[in-house]
């Protein structure tokens, strides 16, 4: 009887039963609200852009005849933030400073690379898809950051593919 007894004390107890549906309390079961202070005429919102200021984004292109987009949105110019986790490796930049490639370090990641250079993972996929075969990275790899040497920079472990643009996708003139 006392093993059982010990058994029984020892095992932990059930978790509380916890109700999904338990509703939310009424207007007069809840403290009134607090009231909200105002701001004074004096007071300037702060103009903090973010470290992607200095980046142009892309957007889609109005006029769809412009030689100078890539797959109908305006070219992006990249803004390197800096060495980050998972977006070690080296920027490659041309004469005005403007990050125009990129040597992969280990452990780098496309997305990360991406938000280092403010382009996204979709501008890099767009820029690097003749010369690579998907996002895969790999310690080495040259991924190109410039639309206008889309078919000249860029490779993929070592091996520089030669994949087709998708039909009517536009990119701008190459170097």
């Amino acid at each position: 009887m006392s093993l059982a007894f010990m058994l029984v004390a020892c095992t932990a107890a059930p978790p509380p039963d916890i109700d999904a549906q338990t509703p939310e309390p009424s207007q007069s079961e809840t403290s009134a609200p607090s009231p909200t202070p105002a701001i004074t005429p004096d007071v300037q919102p702060v103009d903090d852009s973010g470290p992607c200021a200095s980046a142009v984004p892309a957007y889609p292109v109005a006029d769809k005849t412009e030689v100078e987009q890539l797959g109908g949105a305006t070219l992006a110019v990249p803004f390197d933030r800096g060495s980050m986790p998972h977006a070690a490796g080296e920027a490659i930049v041309n004469d005005q400073g403007v990050p125009v490639a990129y040597k992969v370090a280990p452990n780098d990641v496309i997305s990360t690379v991406g938000a280092r250079f403010c382009v996204g993972e979709q501008w890099l996929y767009w820029v690097n898809y003749v010369r690579r075969d998907g996002d895969a990275l790999f310690a080495g790899d040259t991924l190109n950051l410039d639309a206008h040497t889309i078919l000249s920079v860029g490779d993929q472990n070592g091996v520089v593919h030669n994949n087709a643009l998708p039909e009517d996708f536009v990119i701008p003139p190459q170097r």
